[in-house]
């Protein structure tokens, strides 16, 4: 029973990850046109072919959290934040409308600039590396026999003390950059301050978790960025 569980859960959140990719695919298709795929161009085909490959290599790498849900509820911070999920959906799917916009609107055509594109997507590249680095420690750490009592403090920990969601953030700039789009840089707003409440709530959670050993790790490291916050 327990299997069957986490092999549900697994494809469940598999098929969503996929799911949400091909709606991204389908706001950028150009239905009615000769050419209806005119808009995946080099840019917007690029971030598509990144996120995709982050998805599959976050599943992958973290696929043996599926095996307890106290582990897997920690990974997704549904322990300490247990709305959180709900206003991540909520501007995950306020994103697809900066994907409608680069396929059919393009309601602010100045701020294409393929040489700014480009810049976004070497920085939306940057980032998903960072992000596949980040994930392949912290599957480790939570793919051990029982989680240990010391903090995270290993590959991109040692440097800030969320690297996801930093990560998330300036993911969040990239597409703004690469989409040519207004709206994305409201958008970058809103996920800052959602990401940035999040943070709080989970500083909160881990001081509970590991007290002073968590407060030695703080002193050194910065949240988001290093020397800055």
């Amino acid at each position: 029973m327990k299997s069957r569980t986490m092999k549900t859960s697994f494809w469940t959140t598999l098929t969503c990850s996929l799911g949400y990719l091909l709606l991204v695919l389908a706001c950028l298709t150009q239905w009615r046109h000769q050419r209806p795929l005119l808009q995946l161009d080099y840019f917007s085909g690029g971030y598509l072919a990144l996120r995709l490959l982050g998805s599959i290599y976050s599943l992958s790498s973290s696929r043996l959290v599926f095996h307890s849900s106290p582990v897997r509820e920690q990974w997704w911070a549904l322990d300490s934040d247990p709305a959180g999920p709900r206003w991540v959906m909520v501007l995950m799917a306020l994103d697809l409308v900066v994907f409608v916009d680069y396929g059919h609107w393009r309601l602010t055509p100045w701020l294409l600039r393929p040489g700014l594109q480009t810049i976004g997507l070497a920085l939306y590249l940057a980032v998903s590396s960072w992000q596949m680095w980040t994930d392949a420690y912290l599957a480790r750490y939570f793919n051990q026999e029982g989680l240990s009592l010391v903090p995270m403090n290993h590959g991109p920990y040692r440097y800030v003390r969320h690297p996801r969601y930093a990560a998330a953030i300036v993911g969040k700039v990239a597409m703004a950059i690469t989409f040519a789009s207004f709206f994305a840089w409201l958008l970058v707003i809103a996920w800052g301050m959602l990401l940035l409440n999040k943070i709080a709530i989970e500083e909160k959670h881990l001081h509970t978790m590991f007290g002073m050993r968590y407060e030695s790790y703080a002193r050194t490291t910065a949240k988001v960025i290093p020397g800055i916050y």
